[in-house]
């Protein structure tokens, strides 16, 4: 078992390939077992090992049963020849294959075992009630193995006696039920092509045995009392720290290579999967990220990794510069935050629902521009769900504040003159002070509000599976080989996306270089120089790139916490500096640590520019400032063959003035929205204009809210806002 410092990885394995041909799942067929978070009864705490033919179920449970120190029982052997005293074969060839299943379900449903480890028959979850039988007295592990290795299995023992054999091919037998195995495990074991039963064994400990435990940066420790969808639900922790997951298990490089197949929503699962879900079920987990992600532009296409080359290339999947885009703009607000923001308001809505039948979920979020975009558009899908977002009025683009404004629901959108930070504390203060939280359910009867900010653990976690998706792209690409590295280049505000390729690359991602870009703001590069977070005497500087526009970088603390191995006092001390003194410096060991995780560099205004014109120029594609601030690190950066992957946060048309001014166009002095997108649009990019963007024309705006830098002020107009949203209620 490997230990990594808090974020505690388990599991290594040996040679892996892919089985699964980049399915849709189906999981609305309601004769199919469904199993949920409220299906599971642990207290007789059996083992259930599902899995197809020849998978080695009851060879796994004899070697995990000396650990578990649980007796083996095997369905076919010990249960059902038993019961019909008769072999499952002769049995089969009898009934045929529907009556066979109803006469083993019904077999089935006799079953009465306490501990012990189950090794369930390959046709048994093809029965519903069955199955949902069986369930309820444990924990049902799939063991996930290459379709290859069971045909083959299945080959060698010549297997004739499989439930649908004998009129389909035992690959399309095998097709069929995994859409009915993924519908019913409670854990996943990802196993490799020619993996030895010890290690499948073994694996399968690691995956029991994974900590459900989270902790936080500055102390606090929940122990069992709080899952994964309680650390959702308050979203910071009750000592102003940050949660995190106690463990996680990595991937192999042949784990990855089971993920080359699949969709983006199909890889995230399998990535989710690996850290601490608590009561939160896989199927439903599932069910949220497809949901999340059919809001996008091409569902099919989620995060698509695009070479930042001309079109000239013989071929369009590979670059010609070695830079590759990822892009992660493509769901309903054009940046990187709806890859989180559609998915997060699902978990915590099903988190309320869980924790109190008259709790009501409320969102208060601060933003530098996407975020409350994001936020607004991914909340207002929850019925009945107040939204307030705080943003400083003139620190955002002109699309993304209509963005804001011209959102629809329970919406409450503050534009405050002061900064993204201030914003940010109010936000982190209100949501701390149980004086004010009271006087809020004293308005709205027991409103838990939340934040959607990346401080909270269920708005972060999806940011680790972009890493992943866009190195298996290259991988299916041709641009790299499995298990050869990549440099990825972020363009870094509030260290959120970066810490998810740091996460990623822990769980197994090859990442050789990953960069930290960042603007005139560049209090991060400093740090990352120098071990020196240092407030004083630097000025905030407003600039083309948004985003970026911050001091205090909130998820830089869980960056520390991991590398100094859960030090939380360390963190704490650290930390509280910061909000003393506005400065700290870490130890020089540490400052090694950091800089052997990530490289920084950083971009001006003139140099951003010119980055977004040149990049026109010579390919054809506009991309947004934060992308050229990333572009122009990554080029200095970039000295080999090694592909550079650069995260494209946003769509260039979000940001229609400094584009045209890049562009040297004469209408980048305009207001006009119209206008604007009417010049974006003569350009001729190869890449065209977001529709989310396109719509905000026909818009109306519906909030003009603006606030002094004064937090009693900023409550107060709150008040008024939960009062109307109260009103409404009783309508």
């Amino acid at each position: 078992m490997l230990s990594v410092p808090i974020l505690r990885a388990s599991c290594r394995g040996s040679r892996f390939f892919s089985t699964h041909q980049g399915f849709r799942l189906d999981v609305s067929d309601p004769s199919r077992p469904r199993l949920t978070s409220l299906t599971r009864n642990k207290r007789r705490s059996n083992v259930l090992l599902m899995g197809p033919p020849g998978s080695g179920k009851t060879s796994v449970g004899r070697i995990i049963s000396t650990d578990l120190k649980k007796p083996v029982y095997d369905i076919d052997d010990d249960h059902l020849e038993k019961i019909w005293a008769t072999t499952v074969a002769d049995k089969l060839a009898h009934l045929g294959d529907d009556a066979f299943l109803e006469a083993e379900g019904q077999a089935l449903m006799k079953l009465d075992k306490k501990d012990t480890i189950v090794s369930l028959s390959g046709s048994n979850p093809l029965h519903s009630k069955s199955m949902e039988h069986v369930a309820r007295d444990g924990t049902v592990v799939f063991i996930d193995m290459p379709k290859d290795d069971i045909l083959a299995r299945c080959g060698n023992m010549k297997v004739d006696r499989i439930v649908g054999q004998k009129s389909s091919s035992l690959g399309d037998v095998l097709d069929k039920r995994v859409r009915v195995y993924e519908n019913c495990y409670d854990v996943r074991v990802l196993c490799g092509h020619n993996e030895s039963q010890d290690e499948i064994a073994r694996k399968t400990l690691a995956q029991m045995k994974k900590s459900e435990k989270f902790v936080s940066t500055r102390g606090y420790q929940p122990g069992d009392s709080m899952d994964f969808l309680d650390v959702v639900r308050f979203g910071l922790a009750p000592d102003r720290g940050l949660f995190m997951a106690e463990q996680f298990i990595p991937f192999t490089t042949n784990e990855l290579s089971r993920l080359l197949n699949l969709n983006y929503q199909e890889r995230l699962l399998r990535v989710i999967e690996r850290f601490p879900l608590g009561r939160l079920h896989p199927s439903e987990l599932r069910d949220m990220i497809y949901s999340a992600y059919s809001t996008f532009t091409h569902p099919s296409s989620v995060l698509p990794v695009t070479p930042l080359a001309p079109t000239s290339t013989n071929n369009t999947k590979l670059s010609s510069t070695g830079q590759y885009l990822m892009e992660t703009f493509h769901g309903p607000t054009a940046s990187f935050k709806d890859l989180s923001l559609q998915l997060t308001p699902q978990i915590l809505g099903h988190a309320n629902s869980l924790a109190s039948k008259t709790d009501r979920v409320g969102l208060l979020v601060a933003t530098s521009g996407d975020t409350g975009t994001a936020a607004l558009d991914g909340f207002s899908r929850l019925p009945n769900t107040p939204i307030i977002v705080l943003y400083p009025k003139d620190g955002v683009s002109p699309v993304q504040k209509r963005q804001m404004q011209t959102a629809e629901g329970h919406v409450c959108v503050i534009g405050v003159d002061a900064d993204f930070d201030f914003c940010q504390t109010t936000v982190k203060d209100i949501l701390n002070s149980k004086e004010i939280n009271d006087e809020f359910r004293s308005i709205v009867s027991n409103l838990q509000l939340s934040s959607a900010n990346s401080i909270n653990w269920g708005r972060f976690l999806p940011q680790v599976g972009f890493s992943f998706s866009a190195y298996l792209d290259l991988v299916n690409a041709g641009a790299v080989r499995l298990g050869d590295p990549i440099d990825i280049c972020i363009p870094t505000g509030n260290f959120g996306n970066i810490l998810g390729a740091v996460v990623a690359r822990r769980m197994g991602v090859p990442i050789r270089n990953l960069i930290c870009a960042s603007n005139n703001n560049n209090v991060l590069v400093d740090f990352i120089n120098t071990g020196a977070y240092d407030l004083n005497h630097r000025s905030f500087h407003k600039t083309i790139s948004p985003s970026i526009d911050i001091l205090v970088s909130s998820n830089l603390e869980r960056f520390l916490y991991v590398l100094s191995g859960g030090d939380n006092k360390l963190v704490s001390s650290l930390f509280g500096a910061l909000d003393k003194d506005r400065r700290f410096q870490v130890s020089s060991g540490l400052l090694e640590q950091v800089q052997k995780e990530v490289q920084a560099g950083w971009c001006s205004e003139a140099d951003c520019l010119r980055a977004i014109h040149d990049t026109f120029k010579q390919t054809g594609i506009l991309i947004d400032p934060h992308t050229a601030v990333a572009k122009f690190v990554a080029d200095k950066y970039q000295k080999d063959g090694t592909p550079m992957v650069i995260s494209s946060t946003a769509h260039y048309a979000k940001f229609p003035q400094p584009m045209l001014h890049a562009l040297g166009l004469p209408a980048a002095q305009s207001e006009d929205l119209p206008t604007l997108m009417s010049e974006l649009r003569s350009t001729l990019p190869r890449n065209g204009i977001h529709p989310g963007i396109d719509s905000l024309i026909k818009k109306p705006t519906l909030h003009n809210t603006t606030s002094t830098p004064d937090k009693q002020a900023i409550i107060a107009i709150i008040k008024q806002f939960l009062a109307k949203f109260a009103q409404s209620l009783k309508k």
